[in-house]
This record gives C-alpha cells, sequence and structure tokens, in this order.
C-alpha cells in the first residue's frame, strides 16, 4: 500500500477516553478537517474508561479490520501525555494506526509493519502540548490521509511497547484457562478465551459453573457463557449485569471445560 492509496481511502477513525461532555473529540475533528476537509471521520468510541489502555487495545482489535485498506485510525488513551514517550505512525494489515506507544496498538500489530516515531513539528498545531490528541495525533493523521508518506514524519522503530493480557491462556487437554479482559456497558464480562473449533462443555469463574448456551435468551435471568460475534466466551446474564450480579472483574481467572 502507497500513500496515495491512503488518499484516496480519506477514512480517519477516532478511538479515546475522553468521553462526550467535554470539547476535547470536537477540537480533534476540527483540526483534522482544516488539514483535510474531504476526510471522513468516524467515532470509534469515547467512552473507553479513563486511562484504560489495555481496554482500548482490545476495542481497537475488534473493530479496525471492518473497515476498508487504507483507512487511518487515531487511537487517544494516553496517560503518559507530555511525557518522553514516542507518538507513532504504524502500517499493519493494510491500515494505519495513529496513536502514543504505550501498548494500544498491541494487538493489531502484525508482522510484517512499518513504524515510524512521530518527530517532525512540521505537521504538528503545537510543539509542546498537554493536548496531543488535538495538537499531533489529529494533524499527523489528516496530513497522512492527504498523502503525506510515512518516512516525512520520523524515524523507523521496531521497538513497540506491548500487552499481552489477550494471549495470557494456558491450553491444557481438557479446557483452557484464561480471564477477563474486558467489561462492555451492558455488563457482560469477555474473556480472553477463543475456543475455536473446540466444543464447549462448561465454564467456570470464581465458585460458579456456567451453562454454555448459543445465544443471550437461551438463559432467561440466569447467568450463562455464550461464544460472542468475535469468538470469545463471553459470561452474561440475559436482560440483567453478570457483572454486577457476580461480583466479576477484569483480570479473574475463567476456566472452559471441552468435551472430548
Amino acid at each position: 500500500m502507497n500513500s496515495s492509496e491512503v488518499s484516496s481511502s480519506k477514512i480517519i477513525t477516532i478511538l479515546t477516553d475522553f468521553g462526550l461532555k467535554d470539547s476535547f473529540v470536537a477540537q480533534m475533528k476540527g483540526v483534522i478537517l482544516s488539514i483535510n476537509p474531504d476526510a471522513k471521520i468516524v467515532d470509534i468510541t469515547h467512552e473507553i474508561e479513563p486511562q484504560a489502555v489495555e481496554d482500548a487495545a482490545f476495542v481497537l482489535n475488534e473493530s479496525f479490520k471492518y473497515f476498508p485498506k487504507g483507512s487511518i485510525h487515531v487511537a487517544v488513551v494516553d496517560p503518559e501525555v507530555g511525557s518522553q514517550r514516542r507518538a507513532l505512525i504504524v502500517k499493519s494489515q493494510g491500515h494505519y494506526f495513529v496513536a502514543p506507544d504505550n501498548g494500544i496498538l498491541s494487538y493489531v500489530l502484525k508482522e510484517p509493519f512499518d513504524a515510524v516515531s512521530i518527530e517532525n513539528k512540521r505537521y504538528f498545531i503545537a510543539k509542546t502540548s498537554t493536548f496531543q490528541g488535538r495538537d499531533v495525533f489529529a494533524p499527523v493523521s489528516a496530513w497522512l490521509s492527504k498523502g503525506i508518506g510515512l518516512s516525512e514524519f520520523g524515524s523507523p522503530v521496531k521497538d513497540i511497547k506491548l500487552c499481552k493480557t489477550l494471549y495470557e491462556i494456558k491450553e491444557l487437554s481438557d479446557r483452557i484457562i484464561g480471564k477477563i479482559i474486558y467489561i462492555d456497558r451492558f455488563g457482560n464480562a469477555i474473556t480472553n478465551i477463543r475456543p475455536k473449533d473446540k466444543k464447549v462443555r462448561e465454564v467456570k469463574v470464581k465458585d460458579m459453573t456456567l451453562p454454555i448456551v448459543s445465544f443471550y435468551s437461551q438463559s432467561p435471568y440466569k447467568p450463562a457463557a455464550v461464544i460472542n460475534s468475535d469468538g470469545f466466551i463471553e459470561i452474561f446474564i440475559y436482560m440483567g449485569n453478570a457483572v454486577n450480579a457476580l461480583k466479576l472483574e477484569k483480570n479473574q481467572t475463567v476456566e472452559v471445560f471441552l468435551d472430548g
């Protein structure tokens, strides 16, 4: 993929923990449109919990793949904003990602990839900033959408910071041991366990054994587990909130027992 293919797409997605109460997201969009009025801006979400980098990494990975190749994805959940941590552009899996180097790109990063550290302040709107979403990531994404090549923004890098939570599972002959990695707005607990072609018998979390069902309403008002639309084991209560009712938390151990 070359810069002209990026330019022809003009799609820029934005994922942040900024919420919608304040003007932060609007300011980023204003910067992007001031540089490239033809940009097509899509919100992934702005409701990531504050500073929850691993949540953002998970949501970004589950979202970007549904956009056309050549799309640019700006992901800003950035507890170290204004520090010496690097800002990056990464080209991976046919997409471009503009984000801090803090683990947020862990799950979208696949070999082979190209990455640069964003250093050329010509493409910033402020040389120093405590709001780099607006002053660095937004303008860089806009210039990228206009066809500026990666090498213009900075020097190549390979040592990108990674988090491993998505892959922290243990596969045994009769079960898979993983953990809860994400809690959605319905109070469903999503694990990092993907059974793929294995047949699941039941799921255990804390001291509870839960049945595996094919869809949510198959277990009315009772806790159960399902293989969700992204292939992960998910713990839920139909028409209820499993996390509150069962007192579940992120990083809690989950065991998935297999048939055969």
